[in-house]
């Protein structure tokens, strides 16, 4: 039986039910009509919401701020059935009993979270309606959309943008996209770059869209905030202008410089135009900073280069050092560095080739996507613009660093991609001197671009 916390008030009252008791209400909005409890589950289990759900409950709990509505089941005397809940009921059944699941798939997919995650407790707090029709109401104020105020008002990209400010919401939510944005407005409006009416007629989804191509325009250090390393002045003059070209005018049939519409070629051009009229920073001595909430600090001193292994690489059996680390999450970057502290560089001589290869690739490519500067194209253009990148941060690669990448987009070199990829196509076979060499030349390199993605 229900463990009642307190008496009968009006319609419904709190109290804490064997999770045991709980049974999936045959006449449920989310799907047909189905007395059979086994089909009902079937139906939630194989939905891929369902799972995501069941994630975030083994790794938070129950969500404190929605409970589960129950009635008395109606032939089993002590039994509950789910008013409001059958899908949570779902997700924490298979997550207590993950060999309930549907599909082998999905089998998998719940015992791995049912191993990690939180246990679900043998009884739940719920809400108790004395009569089946009690509950409509509620159901309504929280499924059947705003209402004009009465329902849940859903967040859009603005408010999205303001909460997710406050820190991160676990691991199975994603940041919100337009986190940047909403930094950049906020602090334009502050500084009275613009005001708060111009402020709403920009759209933040738009600002978000051609963040990737004018990031470095605007002298943004990060995907995150208003982390610049240029002189308050300039960032102000170039962050004004991007937003003042956004702004809707107002005027139907007139499009703004900065539209949802544009493609690709149109941002990047866009970007240049920010370049070419001088309006993008120039002067970025500034040690990385915040403007919305520090000021600009001492002009940053030069990098100093990374230390190198101690060991002679010909003394050393495997391809990379145990002192090389990974300091970012990427599970394939991990997985091919933990490889190459495992193989020989004389034995496996194609293996050690590829992985000096692929690593220096796969590190490129991170490098690009995190800072938008583009994986399209050859990957000899990619290099070129990480190289550019990386020049405006702070401290920027010393001149071996930059060297060193520039060498790997040359086809003459005998550690560029090109080159590396021959023995792969059956061009030339590598010696393990070779392997190591190349795997010595491009560490520091590697190293520094690494840092900058902590």
């Amino acid at each position: 039986m229900a463990q009642k916390n307190q008496k009968p008030v009006l319609e419904h009252e709190d109290v804490v039910v064997s999770f045991n008791k709980l049974h999936f209400d045959p006449v449920n909005p989310r799907g047909e009509a189905e007395p059979n409890e086994e089909k009902i589950r079937e139906l939630f289990g194989t939905q891929p919401e369902t799972l995501t759900l069941a994630s975030h409950i083994a790794e938070n709990g129950q969500n404190p701020l929605d409970r589960i509505g129950i009635i008395e089941h109606p032939k089993l005397p002590g039994h509950f059935v789910i008013r409001e809940g059958n899908r949570r009921l779902c997700a924490m059944q298979l997550l207590r009993d993950p060999h309930r699941a549907p599909t082998d798939a999905t089998r998998k997919a719940f015992q791995k979270l049912s191993s990690t995650g939180h246990p679900i407790p043998e009884k739940i707090q719920a809400v108790l309606f004395h009569e089946k029709s009690k509950a409509r109401v509620w159901m309504s104020v929280k499924h059947e959309g705003p209402q004009g105020g009465l329902g849940t008002l859903q967040w859009g990209s603005a408010e999205k943008a303001r909460f997710n400010r406050e820190g991160e919401t676990g691991k199975t939510r994603p940041k919100n996209p337009n986190r940047q944005a909403e930094a950049l407005l906020t602090y334009a409006v502050k500084q009275g770059l613009i005001t708060p009416e111009e402020r709403q007629l920009i759209a933040l989804t738009t600002v978000t869209r051609y963040l990737p191509n004018v990031r470095t325009a605007l002298a943004l250090l990060n995907t995150e905030d208003c982390t610049t390393n240029a002189r308050p002045d300039e960032f102000n003059a170039v962050l004004q202008r991007f937003l003042k070209d956004t702004k809707d005018s107002g005027t139907p049939g007139v499009t703004a410089t900065v539209h949802s519409r544009a493609d690709s070629a149109t941002r990047k051009a866009y970007a240049e135009t920010l370049r070419c009229e001088g309006l993008s920073p120039t002067n970025r001595d500034q040690a990385p900073y915040d403007p919305s909430t520090t000021p600009p600090g001492k002009p940053a001193a030069k990098a100093s280069p990374p230390k190198r292994s101690t060991t002679h690489p010909s003394k050393r059996r495997q391809l990379i050092p145990n002192s090389f680390a990974v300091a970012i999450r990427d599970s394939v970057l991990l997985r091919l560095v933990g490889e190459g502290k495992d193989l020989n560089p004389d034995d496996a001589r194609f293996s050690c080739n590829y992985l000096n290869r692929v690593i220096l690739e796969r590190i490129i490519h991170l490098y690009a996507t995190k800072y938008g500067v583009g994986r399209g194209g050859d990957f000899a253009d990619v290099v070129r613009r990480v190289i550019d990148h990386a020049k405006t941060l702070e401290p920027p690669p010393i001149k071996g660093i930059v060297n060193v990448l520039n060498k790997t987009a040359d086809k003459r070199s005998s550690y560029s991609y090109e080159i590396m990829s021959n023995p792969v196509h059956g061009g030339s076979v590598p010696s393990g001197e070779d392997n190591r060499t190349n795997w010595e030349t491009l560490q520091p390199a590697l190293e520094y671009l690494l840092s900058k993605m902590k």
